[in-house]
C-alpha cells in the first residue's frame, strides 16, 4: 500500500503550518514591543521601527517556510510492502529510509487538523547518526486509514487521552483570553509596579518560548 498527499492537501497543509509556526515565533518579540511601548522606556518612533522589521521577517519567513515544507510535503511518500518483514519505507527530499518491523517501537495517533500519526523509532536503528527517530504522518492523505490498519498490526495505535486533549482545549481558551485581557491587565498593573510589570513581561517571554519549542 502507499500513501502521499495529493496537491491540493500539500498546498494547504504547507500554508498552514508556515502561517503557525511563524505566529508562535515571532509572538515573543511582538509582546516584548507592546510591552516596551506600554511602559515608555523606548522612543515610539523606534518601536515603530522594529514592529514594521518584525512585519517584514514574518511575511519572509511564512514564504520561505510555504516553500520549503511545500517540497517536503510534496516529496513524502510511505510504502508498507506486504513480505513477513513489514518494511516501512519513507521517501522525503533527504533520500529514502527503510524501517524494519523491529525497529518500529510505538505508534501514537496526535490530534490536531495538522498531525495524524507519530511512528517512533529505536535510536540508531540503522546505525546511522543522520536516520530519523520519529515520523509523522499527516492525516487526510491518500491511502491514511489502510496505512494506520497497518501500523495497528506492527504495533497499537495509541489513541490520544481524553485529559490531555481537555488540556489542550484549556491552553487554548486561556491563550485567546490573555490576548483578549492582558492589554487591560497590562494597563493597570504599569500603574501600580512597573516593576511588577516588568516581571510579567519576562515570566510570559519565557513562558511563550517554552510553548513554542514543545
Amino acid at each position: 500500500m502507499e500513501y502521499r498527499l495529493s496537491p491540493d492537501a500539500v498546498l494547504s497543509r504547507a500554508r498552514a503550518s508556515a502561517a503557525l509556526a511563524t505566529a508562535s515565533s515571532i509572538a515573543p518579540a511582538v509582546f516584548t514591543v507592546l510591552a516596551l511601548y506600554k511602559m515608555d522606556l523606548v522612543p515610539k518612533a523606534y518601536l515603530a521601527i522594529v514592529l514594521g522589521l518584525l512585519t517584514l521577517l514574518a511575511a519572509a519567513r511564512i514564504a520561505f517556510g510555504y516553500t520549503q515544507l511545500k517540497k517536503h510535503l510534496a516529496a513524502f511518500v510511505v510504502r508498507l510492502t506486504d513480505d513477513p518483514d513489514d518494511v516501512l519505507m519513507i521517501d522525503t527530499r533527504r533520500g529514502r529510509f527503510d524501517i524494519p518491523r523491529p525497529s518500529i517501537t510505538r505508534v501514537r495517533e496526535i490530534d490536531g487538523a495538522l498531525v495524524g500519526l507519530r511512528v517512533e523509532l529505536k535510536k540508531g536503528w540503522d546505525g546511522d547518526t543522520d536516520s530519523p527517530e520519529l515520523v509523522d504522518i499527516p492525516r487526510g492523505g491518500m491511502g491514511f486509514g489502510e496505512l494506520r490498519a497497518s501500523l495497528d498490526r506492527i504495533k497499537p495505535v495509541e489513541r490520544p487521552r481524553k485529559n490531555s486533549r481537555i488540556a489542550r482545549i484549556a491552553v487554548a481558551v486561556l491563550v485567546v483570553a490573555g490576548i483578549f485581557f492582558l492589554p487591560f491587565f497590562l494597563d493597570d498593573l504599569f500603574g501600580r509596579s512597573k516593576m511588577l510589570a516588568v516581571g510579567l513581561v519576562l515570566v510570559v517571554w519565557v513562558g511563550l518560548r517554552v510553548v513554542v519549542r514543545r
